[in-house]
């Protein structure tokens, strides 16, 4: 019975549970600062712990950061300043340019004045990879002028070639069989600087020869020529008291004159340069 009593009487308080989970949320209205009524305050320790675990970076301080940055922005402009200060830049130097009339070859490793004297280049004008350069002289006296020269040079040589002419009023021959070129001379001078001499007609060289080898060189030249027989006779006969070949009406000529230039270029290497300068008879 008194169970009984006891269900009967937890029935109303359940309903009114139930009904009191269905009824809507109460709006309060705005929170008000400074209303102590409106705070909701934990006092339950358990809630109240912190739940993420504090971090703690190892940030440097901008300041700290400013003043690394700023050594080492300073250390790297003195460092480049003293690349400067110690690094010297040598300009490569001018070329030194030759002046004068004359005549003037331009190779790689030197240029070549030959003073006053006016000669036609033969071939194609661009010696710079040239070793050797072939001229045609039109006017001035080689022997006596000077070769003035640009570069690292070590030596100037000469040598000329000469040939004998019979010239007479029966005619102009070239005696091929008397022509002579001289072995190599150093020139003298220096400073880039030197003296042409020997070219003379006192100092030219030519070779012996008697009556015999000057008759038979006159009859080939002849024929070569195509002259008659009765010319080249009387081209003979005019020689029959000659004992030189410098004795009219033979004469010891010029041909050509070629001077090697010897010096080192800029790497240090050997080089040898050519001139030659042909005479028109």
């Amino acid at each position: 019975m008194n169970k009984w009593v006891a269900h009967i009487a937890l029935f109303p308080c359940v309903l009114f549970l139930h009904s009191c989970k269905d009824m809507p949320a109460k709006n309060h209205g705005p929170i008000i600062l400074g209303d102590s009524s409106v705070i909701v305050t934990e006092s339950d320790p358990q809630r109240l712990q912190d739940l993420v675990t504090d971090l703690k970076p190892d940030i440097p301080s901008s300041e700290n950061n400013d003043t690394v940055e700023k050594k080492a922005l300073a250390a790297t402009v003195s460092n480049s300043d003293s690349n400067k200060r110690t690094k010297i830049i040598t300009p490569p130097p001018n070329p030194l340019k030759l002046s004068g009339n004359g005549l003037l070859a331009e190779f790689k490793d030197v240029s070549v004045l030959i003073t006053n004297v006016n000669a036609k280049l033969s071939g194609n004008p661009n010696l710079q990879h040239a070793n050797g350069a072939v001229y045609t002289l039109i006017s001035g006296n080689i022997n006596g002028n000077q070769v003035k020269l640009t570069g690292n040079v070590t030596k100037v040589s000469q040598r000329y070639q000469t040939v004998v002419l019979f010239k007479n009023s029966l005619g102009t021959l070239q005696l091929d069989a008397f022509t002579t070129t001289t072995d190599w001379e150093p020139l003298k001078g220096g400073n880039n600087q030197y003296h042409i001499s020997g070219l003379d007609m006192q100092s030219l060289d030519y070779p012996d020869a008697n009556p015999v080898a000057i008759r038979n060189a006159i009859q080939r030249a002849g024929r070569r020529r195509r002259m008659s027989r009765r010319t080249i006779e009387e081209m003979e006969s005019s020689v029959h008291h000659v004992r030189s070949l410098n004795q009219k009406p033979l004469t010891v000529t010029l041909r050509s004159v070629m001077w090697k230039i010897d010096g080192k270029d800029a790497q240090g290497k050997n080089f040898s340069k050519q001139i030659r300068v042909d005479i028109p008879i």
